[in-house]
């Protein structure tokens, strides 16, 4: 019988002491605060569930003391577990210039709780931080005033030769590809190069297509004969061949193929017998490769 009285008795005193109201301070830091720094603190306090804060309670922001401000206040309600949990985050500022290191306190507060068992005060005691110095107190005695100050920091010696001579190498580079590209565009003060009449025929042909036979073959024909006159600077006929090599001595290798194009031409469109040694669209194609070929090397 004694032993079921103890045990009714503990089973009617653990649920009290669970639903205990209680309030735990935590620091970001204990120590190491100068005058000017934020500190700041974290208290959770925890009540039975169904309990209720009286925010008007809360401490409001503003001085505290003469070198302690309350900066702001912020509160978090949470639940679980049977228990209310309030989680109050405060930003305090310091203006307690330390001449050594020692410990401010700061001040406690107290919060009304609303519970089952009617309205109850929370206890937050007060705590204290660690300040330091800026300085020491007194320093160490010098025989001359000027030894009291630091001396100057020494400045690093920049050696300016390699980036200049890297800057002018470089504008030297950017000279050099810009006099490159003024050549091969012929920009002043360069040579206006010629027009390159039979390269830009070639590059047509392959446009055309012409050795699949994918453009007409006797336009074709006609534009080799334009790009003739555009190059002998005026109409060039089969009679005129001499001429113009002696003009255009580069083309002279292709004396051959120029006589036999004359002729190929002059029986497609003036009448005759085809011959077995007249262009064919491939060979026309590759008579007006070389002759972009020879004109380049000029």
């Amino acid at each position: 019988m004694r032993f079921a009285c103890v045990a009714l008795l503990l089973a009617t005193t653990l649920p009290a002491v669970a639903q205990e109201t209680t309030a735990r301070i935590r620091s970001a830091r204990p120590f190491g605060y100068f005058v000017g720094d934020l500190i700041r603190a974290r208290v959770d306090v925890s009540a039975p569930a169904g309990a209720t804060l009286s925010r008007a309670s809360l401490p409001h922001p503003g001085p505290l003391t003469g070198s302690l401000d309350l900066r702001d206040v912020s509160l978090r309600e949470s639940s679980g577990e049977g228990q209310r949990l309030w989680r109050l985050e405060l930003t305090y500022q310091n203006f307690y210039v330390a001449l050594d290191a020692r410990d401010i306190e700061i001040p406690g507060f107290e919060i009304s709780i609303t519970t089952a068992t009617g309205a109850e005060t929370v206890k937050v005691p007060a705590w204290s931080v660690g300040v330091s110095p800026l300085r020491e107190i007194a320093p160490k005695k010098q025989e001359r005033a000027e030894d009291y100050l630091r001396p100057d920091g020494s400045t690093a010696f920049i050696d300016e030769a390699a980036p200049r001579n890297l800057a002018i190498g470089a504008g030297g580079a950017a000279l050099l590809a810009l006099a490159l590209v003024a050549r091969d565009r012929a920009w002043p003060p360069f040579r206006r190069r010629k027009t390159r009449v039979f390269s830009a025929l070639a590059n047509e042909f392959s446009r055309w297509r012409v050795e699949s036979g994918g453009h007409d073959f006797g336009e074709a024909i006609q534009s080799v004969h334009r790009a003739l006159d555009t190059a002998n600077g005026g109409s060039l006929l089969s009679g005129d061949i001499s001429d113009f090599l002696r003009k255009h001595p580069e083309f002279a290798p292709l004396r051959a193929d120029l006589e036999r194009f004359f002729a190929a031409s002059q029986r497609r469109f003036f009448g005759g017998q085809a011959s077995d040694g007249d262009f064919q669209a491939a060979q026309l194609a590759q008579f007006v490769r070389a002759l972009a070929k020879q004109e380049r090397s000029a």
